[in-house]
């Protein structure tokens, strides 16, 4: 008997090698092109998930005529650099909402300008502290104050300290007692605060603070008459 092979087995076997062999390179590849898939859907969720995430607010002018008509619209650029004289404005404005003092019946319109005000403070800085600090203190609570005083705050100056984001502030406030026959108290002060520029990302900020000039740190001081500071 013979111990050759029979041809005929050897290429059977090989055959079914073959066959067996294309079957687990395919399985193979399969498997790895859904790894990649998978791979690939996973960072897409995860960048949908973020966008999802983000408040985008995309602010549009509207330009509407003497009958109310819409004339134009489009979407509103970013000012980047305010100018310095639109940055004062708003300085100013914040000043006479901290400093300004209503009279006690009027809790409504207090809160809405103390929410105006805060508008312009950069929250995580120490502007917020010391605005707390300060308000958290009877002496200077502008709903105590209001109920035996009113007070008018008129600015006199606005001016960026050179090669800075710091400005000086000037002003005068004038306290106006409820009380018939009290005497009224004007006083002069003094201040200096910083400013960061961040353009508003949500719909209550450009409601309350547009340009997005935030202010980060803030230091005030009384001047007397003769032009130097009180103790």
């Amino acid at each position: 008997m013979s111990d050759t092979p029979d041809p005929r087995l050897l290429t059977a076997r090989n055959e079914f090698a073959n066959a067996f062999g294309d079957l687990a390179r395919g399985k193979r590849n399969w498997q790895l092109v859904a790894y990649w898939m998978l791979g690939i859907l996973t960072v897409v969720v995860v960048c949908y998930v973020r966008l999802a995430g983000r408040a985008r607010v995309v602010p549009y002018v509207i330009e509407v005529d003497r009958l109310g008509q819409v004339a134009a619209s489009g979407p509103a650029e970013v000012m980047h650099t305010p100018e310095p004289r639109l940055i004062a404005s708003q300085l100013a404005a914040f000043l006479r909402a901290v400093r300004m003092v209503l009279p006690a019946a009027t809790p409504e319109l207090e809160a809405d300008i103390m929410r105006q005000a805060y508008g312009f403070v950069d929250q995580a800085s120490a502007a917020a502290t010391t605005l707390n600090a300060y308000f958290a203190d009877p002496a200077h609570d502008p709903r105590v104050l209001g109920r035996t005083l009113t007070r008018e705050v008129h600015v006199t100056s606005t001016l960026l300290v050179p090669s800075t984001s710091t400005w000086k502030l000037r002003w005068t406030e004038t306290d106006l007692p409820l009380e018939v026959g009290g005497a009224t108290r004007t006083t002069a002060w003094e201040g200096y605060v910083t400013v960061r520029l961040r353009p508003p990302d949500t719909s209550e900020a450009i409601r309350d603070n547009p340009l997005g000039v935030f202010i980060t740190s803030i230091n005030w001081t009384e001047i007397t008459e003769a032009g130097g500071l009180t103790s």
